[in-house]
């Protein structure tokens, strides 16, 4: 059986042990985790469960890299990266040694986490992989991998805590803070989301109807699980165009969730699933307080809709389906190292680029047009001073 070792600089939300965690439970090769900072930036906050930390576990890392028959690296790892040294990347390349590289962010960013160019990311060798997400639409020789969760489902006979109490509650758990308006990817719209929440929840009050918002922010990964499961509906983004682990954990506990899927990421679900759309409430900030308000009103829907997310999870994204499409793209690399995969979409090709993502790229403007505006700086910059004096003078 083959040994594969997955390396990661940070812990990405966890996706590298669910990974293993299926490889190992339907044993298509024996996987372990190896990552190298488990509290930089926000997981200081938001810790996740590690297999081997470098800073902690270095020489039993080193030892499974060494007895590993592939490495799986992920994201910000390159051939040239220096990171887990003495571990040479480049010289097992040179070797013939097989590895894949997994991406979970677009280009740019990957660009910036390692100090290379776009055209050095994309010109990177190694055989690729990428998340079903919004980056598959910049890497068309990547093979889909679909992200993970490991969740406790609500028992299918209990009912969703809202359907048998006057209060609704919807909750939402951004892991970005900026604008909306700042980054084509790299945000979950925070601001914005949360003042059309606010919204939602005045115009519910004003037909009677109980709306709590669950804003869950800076808190480890289990309580986040905790306070989703006691949630009517779960929001996620519904900026991008993409989804997030944050659909995927809230279908797989039976809550209905909120996001905004464009045609391509649609598409490209149906593809990994052999044509089964993912059941979420599609809809994007600009519609979202129209739409929500309605499912709001009628809380059965929500149960409904609720029990199918789950049902669809247990049928059509489970462990066993990823770790056999995992493994048999590991026999495939271990038999012919170096060999890219089959490209997806022809990049060179200007009706492909329109297709896959020129278009999408032109509606997003578009869609901005019907966002709330983000806060001008200079506001910012005074509602600090005025809260750090509301707390000087205990008002906060």
């Amino acid at each position: 059986m083959l040994k594969v070792v997955h390396l990661s600089t940070t812990p990405l939300v966890g996706a590298p042990g669910n990974l293993c965690r299926a490889l190992n439970e339907h044993g298509q090769v024996q996987a372990r985790w190896v990552c190298l900072r488990s509290d930089v930036g926000l997981y200081q906050q938001m810790p996740f469960a590690i297999d081997l930390d470098w800073q902690r576990h270095r020489e039993e890392a080193l030892h499974a890299i060494e007895q590993a028959d592939l490495l799986h690296l992920h994201n910000f790892i390159d051939l040239e990266s220096r990171e887990f040294a003495p571990v040479d990347f480049g010289g097992r390349w040179q070797q013939g040694r097989p590895m894949v590289r997994q991406f979970h962010s677009q280009p740019t960013l990957v660009a910036q986490g390692t100090g290379r160019t776009v055209a050095q990311v994309h010109s990177c060798p190694i055989p690729k992989l990428v998340i079903p997400q919004y980056p598959e639409r910049h890497f068309a020789t990547a093979r889909l991998v679909p992200n993970m969760v490991y969740v406790q489902p609500r028992p299918p006979t209990e009912a969703p805590p809202g359907a048998s109490k006057a209060v609704l509650r919807i909750g939402y758990a951004p892991s970005r803070f900026n604008s909306a308006h700042s980054s084509r990817w790299d945000t979950k719209g925070y601001p914005e989301t949360v003042k059309v929440l606010r919204r939602l929840a005045q115009a519910a009050g004003a037909r009677g109807l109980r709306v709590e918002i669950d804003l869950i922010e800076q808190v480890s990964h289990a309580e986040c699980l905790r306070r989703k499961a006691g949630c009517d509906l779960f929001i996620d983004d519904l900026v991008t165009g993409s989804y997030h682990l944050n659909t995927l954990e809230a279908l797989a506990q039976g809550v209905p969730c909120a996001t905004f899927l464009d045609a391509r990421t649609a598409e490209v679900v149906r593809e990994l699933t052999g044509g089964h759309d993912l059941p979420v409430v599609n809809v994007g900030l600009e519609h979202a307080t129209t739409v929500l308000l309605e499912l709001c009103a009628r809380p059965e829907r929500l149960k409904a809709l609720g029990a199918a997310g789950r049902s669809w999870m247990d049928r059509h994204w489970t462990g066993a389906r990823a770790a056999q499409l995992l493994g048999d793209t590991y026999r495939e690399v271990a038999a012919s190292p170096g060999r890219p995969f089959a490209a997806r979409f022809d990049e060179g090709d200007a009706g492909d680029r329109w297709r896959v993502r020129e278009q999408h790229d032109a509606l997003w403007q578009a869609r901005r047009a019907g966002w709330p505006l983000p806060t001008p700086p200079w506001m910012l910059g005074a509602r600090t001073v005025a809260g750090r004096v509301a707390r000087a003078l205990h008002l906060r």
